[in-house]
């Protein structure tokens, strides 16, 4: 069976993603931050490798990324792990820089660059990074979200381009819309989730990308909520 490494694994997006791989026979190697996290995961897949692990720390990625390689071997990596926040753009600080950062752009460099030597044992491998349409358009109130997210798309199609000798192929996914966690409906009470994107949905997405062959590869991948 293949292998798939999930960042964000314990978060509405990347649980329901490794419910949906594991459906679908992939062995599960689950990454997040916090023992807490990590007691949800190992309760929830029992049958996977969890690990806590700070991504935002490239020595901390590093040792997770080698634990995985001397476990089994890596078909696919999808960093889904990232943030949100908002602050208008002549009032961000160097904190609010920094935080948007390294939880969406820093965390998924670090498993890049512990990823790759694992992914490129394979004839075949996948990455795959989320990114956000604030990255294309730009976001009133969310200038740095938006860089981040756009540091993430141009990062992974280049690794895209550079993996292609090594077989391994790279995507990004675009949530094309408010995504529906639990989360969002706490911050957002008093709007209609049915016209969200549900996360089952992004999974799917994610599920398609990585079984693309190399002939029928998609760079990218935008997924709507039909309105």
């Amino acid at each position: 069976m293949p292998t798939v490494a999930i960042t964000g694994a314990a978060g509405a997006i990347g649980s329901v993603t490794a419910e949906t791989f594991a459906d679908a026979g992939w062995d599960l190697a689950l990454l997040d931050y916090g023992e807490k996290n990590k007691a949800t995961l190992d309760n929830t897949f029992p049958d996977a490798h969890v690990f806590d692990c700070d991504l935002t720390d490239a020595s901390a990625a590093q040792d997770a990324f080698d634990a995985i390689d001397d476990a089994m071997p890596l078909d696919a990596v999808l960093a889904v792990a990232g943030g949100f926040a908002m602050q208008p753009a002549a009032e961000a600080t160097m904190d609010d820089y920094r935080h948007m950062i390294d939880i969406n752009f820093r965390t998924l460099f670090n498993t890049a660059r512990a990823a790759w030597p694992v992914l490129t044992t394979q004839a075949h491998s996948f990455f795959l990074g989320v990114s956000a349409p604030a990255a294309t358009d730009g976001q009133a109130g969310a200038a740095l979200y938006g860089a981040s997210k756009g540091a993430v798309a141009s990062y992974v199609k280049s690794l895209d381009r550079e993996g292609r000798d090594e077989g391994l192929r790279a995507s990004v996914l675009y949530p094309m819309g408010v995504v529906d966690t639990p989360a969002n409906r706490d911050a957002m009470p008093d709007a209609d989730p049915s016209d969200w994107i549900e996360p089952r949905e992004l999974a799917d997405g994610m599920l398609h990308l990585a079984t693309r062959s190399p002939r029928g590869h998609s760079r990218e991948l935008k997924v709507h909520a039909a309105t």
